[in-house]
């Protein structure tokens, strides 16, 4: 089934599951699977298959055929118990890729001891964008996400990962639950950064001046340049000039991580003004958000 009209998305779907796991309590098992290459005339493509309720729902080209903006949905809105989301794939060399949602994911809360799940694997080979908007950890959820990116030699790369735990404005607080997380980025198989984050509900660690002080959100954002260049303290500087709430530290010559702790509402502006200095610096390219985020 083609999901958008554009010829140079091409779309190929499995067939979705036959029971719903909102009727039946079964877990959902969602995989996506995309990779971006390049046609003969020198576009990017799209090429994408699915298991289940995850999917690309559109394939956009707003700053010209070299760049593909993807947008990954998940119709179900939210990942319960027992639900495993899956998304791997790869952009081969010379291509430039942009990912991102909709909407927030939602981590469900549950009285099951059952863990939710999510694994993201990326071979990239060219230019890559990790955008997704915030995920939202409800009370009692129980979580394991594993997040990777290899890179190769030339390969470019903006992410970030943006958390919000409870939701305040219902007057909800993470306070029973478990969420873990591993996020790592490789070069050429070679592991070079490795975040791992482990948070039970009601952590000391939310309130202590050594950990979120007091605050129930915060992202990271990385960088890496291509691999015929470096961070120089001169770059870092400019960064840190333009907005003095995100720590920055230089891991590896070409990796450049950063860390955000602040009030939930002010995280996601703050996120979409860096990325778009970062996207000078790594790209070389003016900022084109995604058209989504402004809605």
């Amino acid at each position: 089934m083609r999901l958008t009209d554009d010829p140079l998305a091409l779309q190929s779907e499995a067939a979705l599951p036959s029971t719903n796991s909102v009727l039946t309590n079964t877990p959902w098992t969602a995989r996506l699977d995309l990779h971006f290459d390049l046609t003969k005339a020198g576009a990017t493509r799209l090429n994408h298959q699915h298991l289940g309720p995850l999917r690309i729902q559109k394939a956009l080209y707003p700053e010209g055929p070299s760049i593909c903006h993807a947008i990954i949905v998940h119709p179900p809105g939210g990942i319960a118990a027992g639900d495993h989301l899956e998304v791997q794939g790869g952009v081969d060399r010379v291509c430039h890729g942009l990912v991102t949602t909709p909407s927030a994911a939602k981590w469900y809360g549950s009285d099951s001891a059952r863990r939710a799940t999510q694994l993201v694997d990326m071979q990239i080979q060219g230019s890559f964008e990790w955008l997704p908007q915030e995920t939202i950890v409800f009370d009692r959820a129980r979580v394991d996400s594993n997040i990777q990116f290899d890179l190769g030699a030339q390969a470019a790369m903006v992410g970030w990962d943006h958390l919000i735990f409870g939701r305040k404005a219902s007057g909800e607080s993470f306070c029973h639950g478990r969420f873990a997380q591993s996020v790592k980025l490789l070069m050429d198989g070679e592991l070079i950064w490795h975040d791992r984050l482990l948070l039970n509900g009601a952590d000391p660690l939310f309130e202590s001046i050594i950990g979120l002080r007091g605050y129930h959100a915060f992202a990271t954002v990385w960088a890496v340049l291509p691999g015929d260049r470096s961070w120089t303290d001169e770059l870092v500087q400019n960064l840190r000039d333009s907005n003095d709430t995100i720590v920055w530290t230089v891991l590896h010559p070409r990796l450049l991580v950063g860390r955000l702790l602040t009030a939930p509402l002010a995280i996601k502006a703050i996120l979409q003004d860096t990325w778009a200095n970062l996207r000078a610096l790594v790209f070389n390219l003016p900022a084109v958000p995604p058209r989504l985020w402004a809605t």
